[in-house]
């Protein structure tokens, strides 16, 4: 029985992973806000999640996962505001970026992508059921989440101080408590809003994330996942929201936090002009290279970017890509073993050793860092002992558990599946060539057209016309 732990940022220590409801495991992961181009900070994020999703898969769970586009915010209206652009149009332009990187890097789609502005009516009947409830309250228009109504607020960030606590310094007279937070903001001249029974406006940030995840996973889900700067006051605050309108505790049971990136040991920001978009990164290197180097180091550590350390993940990457490519062009031609020598067992053991070592450090907090370690070894091994002596079975145990690699690391679906890819360029190649003799019947040359389809027959390739439509199969 395989024991996979993973760390829960809310009891601050590894524990036995087991799903509300096996084997479907409920992830919500919080989603970029799109008033800017996608960095690499954010799509760190989105590749641990996705580690973590692929080896709930490979032990045999059925993830559910939803990732919301936070569309309507301060963010995105102070960039309307800037460029005079609309900030329906900058949302769009950002979530289009992030997809063809996400497509990029072999990023596992969700279930869905809700955005709030699409969830407004649910927004606000959440916020009335808080009111109705006695955890909300109405002050010249907004709306506010009353703290001392629940008393395990900083459960999860471990703040205790209120006097710590963020404070909206601009509308901290509406408030009972300078920590309350808004649930519904008011509307502001210029900016975007829609009506409510309290007024017009729009709603706060946190509200977003509690109503979207419920209303898509339930009262109750596995997986709350983000980068750690998210955990205060966003999933704190989430937190409040969720369990004083259901009435249960955990909303949550495992919250997954990331470690951040750094540029050359300095946060990124802007005033220090590192932020790295991923679709510019992408330009310049590769994207399986990239993925590799994103998730290479624990999820939970922090990820430091040096040219040097990028470097050395790419030679990495190309000698494992580089073996593997060996084992499957060598394997076909090599003949089945029916027995092996001691120095062949000895080689078949230490390759089962260091698979074990990798499964071992991986069920434990996906510790990726230590079992990667044991990768690179297992590829020096196969390197100087599986292919040099062309032994069948070496070389099958080592192509097989580098598949099984792949099936978590997804840094080498080209590699193992380039037939697919072929099959697919010989499926367009074979539409293309049916518009061409389409075009060819509309202008009456039959005997082309019927020449391409005798053509075709003889690849056992058999075209079927209906009117102007064609079909096609292979014989």
């Amino acid at each position: 029985m395989v024991v996979f732990v993973l760390y829960n940022t809310l009891t601050k220590r590894k524990e036995l992973f087991e799903p509300i409801n096996p084997p479907f495991v409920k992830i919500y992961l919080c989603g970029v806000t799109p008033y800017d181009r996608t960095h690499i900070g954010h799509l760190r994020a989105y590749l641990a999640v996705d580690v973590l999703r692929r080896y709930l898969r490979y032990l045999g769970y059925r993830d559910i996962a939803v990732s919301n586009f936070t569309d309507i915010d301060d963010k995105l209206i102070r960039r309307q505001q800037e460029t005079g652009r609309s900030y329906k149009e900058i949302a769009e332009e950002n979530i289009r970026d992030l997809f063809e990187v996400l497509r990029k890097v072999n990023v596992l789609p969700y279930v869905i992508y809700p955005k709030v502005t699409m969830h407004i009516e649910d927004i606000i009947e959440f916020i009335k059921g808080l009111i109705e409830k006695g955890h909300a309250y109405v002050s010249h228009g907004s709306v506010y989440f009353d703290v001392d109504t629940f008393p395990d607020y900083g459960k999860l960030s471990g703040i205790k101080s209120k006097e710590k606590w963020r404070q909206e310094e601009d509308v901290i007279k509406e408030k009972k408590n300078p920590y309350d937070f808004a649930l519904w903001k008011r509307r502001k001249p210029g900016e975007p809003y829609w009506d409510s029974p309290w007024g017009p406006g729009r709603p706060g940030w946190h509200i977003e994330c509690s109503v979207m995840s419920s209303k898509y996973l339930g009262e109750q889900f596995d997986i709350h996942a983000a980068g750690r700067d998210l955990i205060f006051p966003h999933h704190e605050n989430e937190i409040a929201q969720a369990e004083a309108y259901f009435g249960k505790k955990p909303w949550v049971k495992y919250w997954f936090h990331v470690g951040l990136v750094r540029i050359r040991g300095e946060k990124m920001s802007k005033s220090l002009g590192n932020i790295i978009p991923a679709s510019d990164f992408l330009e310049e290197h590769d994207a399986m290279v990239t993925r590799y180097f994103l998730i290479k180091t624990h999820y939970r550590d922090p990820l430091d970017y040096t040219d040097e350390g990028f470097a050395q993940a790419e030679k990495e990457y190309e000698s494992m890509t580089s073996t593997i490519k060996t084992l499957k062009s060598m394997l076909p031609s090599l003949e089945p073993a029916y027995r092996l020598s001691s120095e062949e067992e000895q080689v078949l053991r230490r390759l089962w050793s260091l698979e074990e070592a990798f499964f071992n450090h991986m069920n434990d907090d996906l510790d990726i860092t230590l079992a990667n370690a044991r990768l690179l070894e297992f590829t020096r091994l196969v390197n100087r002992h599986v292919i040099p002596s062309e032994n069948y079975s070496l070389a099958l145990e080592a192509l097989t558990f580098y598949q099984e690699v792949n099936r978590i690391y997804g840094t080498w679906d080209e590699v193992f599946y380039a037939k697919a890819k072929e099959e697919e360029l010989v499926y367009k190649l074979i539409e293309l060539i049916i518009d061409i003799r389409k075009e060819l019947r509309r202008r009456r040359d039959y005997e082309l057209a019927d020449e391409i389809r005798s053509k075709l027959r003889e690849l056992g390739i058999i075209l079927m016309d209906k009117g102007l439509e064609t079909m096609w199969r292979m014989e």
